[in-house]
């Protein structure tokens, strides 16, 4: 079984910006797929090794979409006892590397964006995240 980060609410977040300032969804589409690449390295490095073959399984895929609004990149690692690795089990400490670096992109992600949703001279109320 994969272990998957999917993010919640870009998609508003994102068509929101196609409305307010059509431009900005094509650089969002490259921020986004730019630090999907970042995290998925992030991932690579922190992962443990033994084989190799747990950092090897790090994947980073583009999902499609209907809606050109919709940014969508999955990061996942594939390995089938990557979530043992980072949940643990009955004889192996948990070693969490994947929740924490993913939270870490999507905040990253989220930033890069609203800053550059402010450079256009858009105001930006609320809060951001759980």
């Amino acid at each position: 079984m994969a272990t998957t980060l999917k993010l919640t609410g870009v998609t508003e977040l994102l068509e929101d910006l196609a409305r307010l300032a059509p431009g900005l969804t094509a650089e969002a589409a490259t921020l986004e797929r730019t630090i999907g690449e970042q995290t998925a390295e992030a991932l690579r490095a922190a992962l443990p090794v033994v084989t190799g073959r747990l950092r090897a399984s790090v994947q980073v895929s583009r999902e499609s979409s209907v809606s050109p609004a919709r940014v969508f990149t999955r990061v996942a690692v594939t390995a089938p006892y990557a979530q043992h690795v980072e949940f643990g089990t009955s004889r192996v400490p948990p070693r969490p590397v994947f929740v924490p670096i993913s939270r870490r992109g999507r905040e990253t992600f989220v930033k890069a964006v609203l800053d550059r949703v402010r450079q256009t001279g858009l105001k930006v109320t609320g809060s951001v995240g759980p």
